[in-house]
């Protein structure tokens, strides 16, 4: 249920979390981390650099939805560069 709903604050996390993993070179990208009341574990989000490309197009899909130009730009310029 808390990942139904696409909101640009989600898609923005998402997009920067991929862009972050991208700069550092790292193989997994952290989304979330997930804190619950009453439970000590924290649970974390991740997608492998596999997954990186699909994500993307949704983030992008989503951009084009609102009218986000520069963020559309921004996230087919990273895309670009996942798929190479």
């Amino acid at each position: 249920q808390i990942f139904k709903e696409k909101t640009v604050e989600m898609t923005n996390t998402i997009r920067d979390s991929i862009q972050e993993a991208v700069d550092s070179n790292k193989k997994t990208a952290q989304l979330f981390e997930i804190e619950i009341d009453g439970v000590d574990n924290t649970f974390e989000i991740t997608i492998s650099s596999k997954e990186f490309s699909i994500a993307l197009e949704n983030c992008l899909r989503h951009y084009e939805e609102w009218e986000m130009g520069d963020d559309a730009l921004d996230t087919y310029l990273l895309l670009k560069q996942v798929k190479s």
